[in-house]
């Protein structure tokens, strides 16, 4: 950050950025689309985990709280804010660290870990998020895994989740 940056943007502006974060992930904990998009601007761009593209916050809250009513009801988040960094005084980006806990579940798993980079921008209404891309946090181990799963043909993708599937189930029954 810049020597005008830094006189320009304030304690206050850092904590309204990550204060952010802390909404989301209480937002997501109670299932609460609504809440979850509340920091969006009207026009926002949300880049979910998987490459789906949300427009504005009303499509972010209806989005959320379709999946907060279904693929992960009863998922809990825990996350920390790794920084914020001001590239001007209505600018910033911030990079949060994400863990999801599985219903029934007390540790997070990290096949579900994301590593999600907020695009911030100071208007007349303060600050609120512009952009959001949602990544995975994947091991080289685990890419190259896949690598070699998406290699194999559909007969052999199939037998390997079958043991998948096999093994879970062997492991839980012990």
């Amino acid at each position: 950050m810049n020597l005008q940056t830094a006189q320009t943007t304030t304690i206050a502006d850092e904590s309204a950025i990550r204060a952010f974060s802390r909404q989301m992930i209480d937002a997501w904990n109670r299932g609460s689309g609504e809440g979850f998009a509340a920091p969006f601007s009207e026009t926002a761009d949300f880049i979910t985990f998987e490459g789906t593209h949300l427009k504005g916050r009303k499509e972010i809250a209806a989005f959320h709280q379709q999946t907060f009513d279904t693929v992960v009801k009863g998922t809990r988040l825990e996350g920390e804010v790794n920084f914020v960094r001001f590239v001007n005084s209505q600018l910033a980006l911030m990079l949060v660290a994400i863990g999801v806990i599985l219903p029934g579940q007390t540790e997070t798993s990290p096949s579900r870990d994301s590593l999600p980079l907020y695009v911030v921008t100071k208007g007349n209404e303060g600050w609120q998020i512009e952009g959001l891309l949602n990544t995975r946090k994947l091991t080289l181990e685990r890419q190259f895994f896949l690598d070699d799963f998406d290699s194999l043909s559909a007969e052999a993708q199939r037998q390997v989740t079958d043991l998948v599937v096999s093994l879970k189930q062997r492991h839980q029954a012990e």
